[in-house]
């Protein structure tokens, strides 16, 4: 008798090692789901720091721009002349106007260029003078 409940404990103790064994194994498989879901989740996350560092670049580029632009000064009605300096020509009236020395005004002055705009165009007016400062 004494036999017969020491195999039975060894059969309830199997099963019950059985079912620890099973219930491990869903364990691992949950982890491993868990795991992953954890490297796609970090793939995603990479992805959205690039892209977020993507647009802020971007908005660094169009802050540049804005930036680059608003040193540049635009004239319209100025005369041209043939053979005319328009660096000498803008330095003076620009000298004149804000009370400076002409060589300062010219050190920070980076461009002077004339351009074609619709506007002087359809009435006939002189190219405008774009001007970027230093």
């Amino acid at each position: 008798k004494k036999i017969e409940n020491i195999e039975k404990r060894i059969e309830e103790t199997d099963g019950k090692f059985e079912n620890i064994q099973q219930m491990m194994q869903q364990y691992d498989v949950r982890i491993k789901k868990i795991e992953e879901e954890d490297i796609q989740r970090d793939k995603k996350m990479g992805e959205m720091d690039t892209r977020l560092t993507e647009v802020e670049r971007d908005k660094s580029g169009l802050g540049w721009e804005v930036d680059k632009s608003e040193f540049y000064l635009r004239f319209q009605n100025v005369e041209e002349e043939k053979g005319e300096d328009l660096v000498e020509v803008m330095a003076n009236t620009l000298a004149e106007a804000l009370e400076i020395t002409i060589e300062k005004m010219k050190d920070g002055m980076d461009e002077t260029f004339r351009v074609y705009t619709r506007y002087a165009m359809r009435n006939k007016l002189p190219r405008e003078v774009h001007i970027r400062f230093t």
